[in-house]
């Protein structure tokens, strides 16, 4: 880790201002100049560059059709999920694009599934491209949204896949949001020192209420987590 990563690692974890009450659906609005114009300036205003480049990835370099098959990095994510989950439990993908990974695990049996993503092209594509996908619930959100709309241990399990957690600001008490939510375990694929809000992740997930059941470095950048939420 470099002393710039570090840094933001440190500001993101510690010296950044919980702005849950926030409106972010205005924030995220590419009309809202003001929020555009504080973020360059004041480190704890969420910027809304990367909601809205997610938003419009359809345009750019991220669309749906990148996240269709189930690459070696979603294959593991979906073991994990395997491992821990029974087929009853109620699922839910944290920033699920075109909802690959539900597909497949609908595929192994499980029903109870649910997924957002701010991406509202990948949401709307998902019964095209998956026709045999039974019982899911997708809806178009921001986690900034979605999150704090759920109840307290409304699901048995959340996961989530590198390139989603990594690139939501460090305003938003995400951890804590997941936390909130989870029943059982979260499990989740990340960068660590990457992406746009890199935070001392192993912190933030003892800090609330996790506990680390297996931390296993997939290569140079990824680190797959398996966390049980303590009672």
């Amino acid at each position: 880790m470099n002393s710039k990563v570090f840094l933001k690692k440190t500001i993101n974890t510690f010296l950044t201002l919980n702005l849950s009450f926030i409106n972010y659906s205005k924030i995220y609005n590419k009309k809202n100049f003001l929020f555009t114009f504080l973020s360059k300036f004041i480190w704890f205003v969420p910027s809304n560059f990367q909601a809205l480049y997610w938003k419009n990835s359809e345009n750019i370099a991220h669309g749906h059709s990148h996240f269709i098959e189930m690459d070696d990095t979603a294959l593991l994510l979906k073991k994990e999920i395997c491992n821990y989950a029974t087929k009853g439990d109620k699922i839910l993908d944290v920033c699920c694009s075109v909802g690959r990974m539900l597909n497949s695990l609908n595929q192994e049996g499980f029903s109870n599934l649910y997924g957002f993503d701010i991406n509202k092209t990948a949401i709307d594509q998902n019964k095209k491209i998956f026709n045999k996908f039974n019982n899911v619930n997708l809806a178009c959100n921001s986690a900034e949204e979605y999150l704090p709309t759920k109840a307290n241990n409304e699901f048995d399990i959340v996961f989530s896949l590198s390139a989603s957690l990594e690139l939501i600001p460090a305003s938003f008490p995400l951890i804590k949001e997941i936390s909130r939510i989870t029943k059982k375990y979260f499990i989740c694929i990340i960068d660590e020192n990457g992406h746009a809000y890199p935070r001392f992740w192993v912190y933030e997930f003892k800090k609330n209420n996790f506990k680390i059941i297996k931390n296993h470095k997939i290569n140079q950048t990824l680190t797959l987590f398996v966390l049980k939420k303590m009672k």
